[in-house]
């Protein structure tokens, strides 16, 4: 009887576990990427079209009834990015406030109201030479005139693909990063969803460290209204995650998680709902990224929290690219609801009803 040969048979053990890989590979590509999905096309209420440059991010101010927008063209930075405010309660114009640097092109953007009525953000500033840093205002009024003072400017090697920014006080915040590896092929099979490679770093004042690790493409964030639940978005895990926040140290625990139909991307709270902009096929998305002439699917979810844990998602709007083409972020105030794109040339301003 011939043995087999101990080379031959490790060879095809090893042909047999590399094909498993790729087999795996290949399906976390598809499902991570929304391969083949597409939008439910659906809306009960009435958009108008506000002309920008493209809105990165929303944060809503209800109790000034002020809505401050990140207007950044992803696809060509330009000298029309910055901040700009939407007064709610008056003309649906929109305004620039003063008060950031030149070089100033803001990915995400977050709020924090201070006990005595004052007013932070923070934004992700993706500068022209392509480093990162967070920098922060002050949001002030005069004579009715908004502008923005600067307070702070946070650089490091903890931010390797920051995405967004949510303030945990006037000097702290949490930031996500999309992708943690140094190679470009790692950078990429972390991008693509077939590893998860994400992160949340929080900054509490003096430094940045890491919380949480092993996300799928993590994306916004938001805090819930008492601080006590960070929710996060997976961009390629197609979920959002809900992690408990421990306000002394700033660490967080997984607390819940909801899948999704979609990709999340920008995360805006309204009470107990959450609003989520989201992408169907990220192929496409990116394509339209690519081509100023492709248009691809939005979609708006209001997803249902219940202490902190998001349990259930119903689809408000949904689009083929024709209104408009790549929205990242919706959110609400009552019955108003603002979507933006920043791969369109536009912001919808729109009645649920």
């Amino acid at each position: 009887m011939t043995r087999p040969n101990p080379f031959v048979r490790a060879s095809l053990t090893l042909a047999v576990l590399l094909s498993l890989a790729l087999l795996f590979a290949v399906m976390r590509l598809v499902r991570a990427n929304g391969v083949f999905s597409g939008a439910d096309t659906n809306f009960s209420g009435s958009c108008k079209t506000i002309a920008v440059a493209g809105v990165a991010d929303i944060e809503i101010d209800a109790a000034h009834h002020l809505a401050l927008l990140a207007v950044l063209n992803a696809r060509a930075p330009g000298p029309a990015d910055g901040i700009y405010a939407l007064d709610l309660a008056g003309r649906a114009k929109l305004t620039r406030l003063p008060g950031t640097p030149p070089d100033f092109h803001p990915r995400g953007i977050g709020l924090y109201h201070t006990a005595n009525g004052g007013l932070f953000l923070a934004a992700i500033n993706h500068r022209g030479g392509g480093t990162f840093s967070i920098d922060s205002f002050e949001v002030t009024q005069k004579d009715g005139a908004r502008a923005l003072s600067p307070v702070n400017t946070i650089q490091g090697g903890l931010l390797t693909d920051p995405q967004d920014v949510v303030m945990a006080g006037p000097n702290s915040f949490y930031v996500s990063n999309g992708v943690t590896g140094k190679s470009g092929l790692t950078r990429w099979l972390q991008g693509y969803g077939v590893l998860a490679g994400g992160d949340i770093v929080y900054f509490n004042g003096m430094s940045l460290r890491e919380v949480v690790n092993g996300l799928s493409g993590a994306r916004g964030l938001v805090l819930t209204g008492d601080g006590g639940h960070l929710l996060a978005a997976g961009v390629t895990g197609r979920d959002l995650i809900s992690l408990s926040r421990e306000p002394f140290t700033g660490n967080l625990t997984e607390a819940g998680q909801l899948d999704l139909p979609a990709s999340p991307d920008r995360l805006a709270l309204d009470g107990n709902n959450l609003w989520v902009g989201a992408h169907a096929d990220l192929f496409s998305w990116r394509a339209a990224g690519r081509d100023a002439g492709a248009r691809t699917s939005s979609q708006v979810f209001r997803v249902a929290l219940s202490g902190g844990v998001p349990q259930s998602a119903d689809q408000v709007y949904g689009n083929d690219g024709s209104q408009i083409s790549g929205a990242a972020v919706g959110a609400a105030s009552g019955e108003r609801l603002l979507i933006g794109s920043p791969l369109d040339g536009r912001l919808l301003d729109c009645n649920l009803r």
